[in-house]
């Protein structure tokens, strides 16, 4: 049964910037994650990406009367940049009229800058690690008052290999504080953390692998390494997604797709670490504006983005993991909209398919004639005898783009 936002009990200001926003009910993870917040329980939160978690936590905070408004109550910890300012731009739209600083803290921005902001008074602070260490040595950064710690996407946190970084950020922090953490899978090191610097958390599960959108596809092409790029051209061709989202495994492998895709006429760009902080973000909002048909990228480099166009998340090469997968096709199919997640098959990848076949549902589809037919993924032994022959065309449309655009469109050609 869908939960209205008026049933929550938020302040009308909320409501109205919500409404404002085009949100009238509340996702079920709002639904669970409010209440047991506004309470002041610790949480943990098992949710995919594009669930609508930045709002269950955002909305009881700006909820809660501040009691002072010169040093942070809040702080926001996140994995990238990016999301550390997507975050931060949803929490001071949805404040609307009400009192309530929020600073944004990514790394790469000017320190003198975000410094002068929080000598002007931060309510609520969103930031990367590394960025709120440094602000915390200069001690530019006050946490004395904090009263809620929020980690937004944690297991990507820890995965960056931070997890001796954030122990030593909970040592100065106030003992009776509250503390969310938001995960995309609870992995063991997730739940040391939550053992060690939690009090009696209420634990909140909302995904699994086979809880994903059923509107969310899981589509096989068999191929081979020599015939990918050609397959996915012509696949692109047929399929006619809006945006598409390409995982490589490596930035190597991720510049010599571009480089590919590009000699194949298909307008495309290679996201990854080393760009300033500036090209990144306008190449970004470049995509999010949907000006750019296809973007490239690692899973690090596409790590904590928003991306509401995508339709399409290609795996090039299957990544080792149903949690790492779950992040990649995290990237479409969000807020109800239909998306499907491509894997580019090749024969040394079958082993990691198997084991993420125990999560998701994963269809083989042919293209013979112009007609789409669906197929069944064959055993291993029909596999075997079948890899020993030519390697022939199979490939599925994308779902019918969302419903603004209504016609889809060709890979754009330089």
């Amino acid at each position: 049964m869908a939960t209205s936002l008026e049933s929550l009990k938020l302040r009308p200001e909320l409501l109205a910037a919500c409404r404002k926003q085009g949100f009238h009910m509340a996702t079920p993870i709002q639904a669970m994650v409010i209440p047991a917040v506004m309470q002041g329980r610790d949480i943990i939160v098992e949710a995919k990406t594009g669930s609508g978690k930045t709002l269950a936590y955002g909305l009881p905070l700006l909820q809660a009367e501040p009691l002072q408004m010169l040093l942070p109550e809040v702080l926001v910890l996140t994995p990238t940049r990016e999301l550390a300012t997507q975050v931060s731009d949803v929490l001071t739209r949805t404040a609307g009229p009400l009192a309530r600083g929020v600073v944004a803290l990514p790394g790469g921005a000017g320190m003198d800058a975000q410094a002068a902001r929080l000598k002007a008074g931060a309510h609520i602070v969103v930031g990367t690690l590394g960025r709120v260490e440094a602000l915390l040595a200069r001690k530019v950064l006050k946490l004395d008052h904090l009263r809620t710690l929020v980690l937004d996407e944690v297991d990507e946190l820890l995965e960056g290999g931070f997890s001796l970084n954030l122990a030593k950020l909970f040592d100065p922090l106030p003992s009776r504080r509250q503390t969310l953490l938001f995960s995309a899978t609870i992995s063991h090191d997730v739940a040391r953390v939550a053992e060690k610097f939690m009090r009696d958390p209420v634990r909140l599960q909302l995904t699994a692998g086979r809880e994903l959108p059923s509107e969310l596809s899981h589509r096989i092409l068999r191929t081979t390494p020599k015939r990918r790029i050609a397959d996915l051209v012509e696949f692109l061709d047929v399929a006619r997604p809006y945006q598409m989202l390409l995982f490589c495994g490596t930035r190597h492998e991720a510049e010599e797709v571009q480089e590919a895709l590009s000699t194949h006429g298909m307008e495309a760009q290679f996201l990854h670490g080393e760009l300033s902080p500036i090209k990144r973000r306008k190449l970004i909002e470049r995509f999010r504006e949907g000006e750019l048909p296809i973007l490239v990228a690692t899973d690090l480099a596409a790590r904590g983005l928003d991306l509401p166009g995508v339709d399409l998340v290609v795996n090039f090469s299957l990544p080792r993991g149903a949690a790492a997968y779950l992040h990649r096709a995290g990237r479409t199919g969000r807020a109800g909209k239909p998306g499907t997640v491509l894997t580019l098959l090749i024969e040394q990848q079958h082993p990691i398919l198997e084991n993420l076949k125990d999560t998701f549902a994963f269809e083989k589809v042919e293209l013979h004639g112009g007609k789409v037919l669906n197929r069944p993924l064959k055993t291993r032994e029909e596999r075997d005898l079948e890899f020993q022959k030519p390697a022939g065309r199979s490939f599925q449309g994308a779902p019918p783009p969302p419903e603004k655009r209504r016609e889809g469109r060709r890979p754009r050609r330089k």
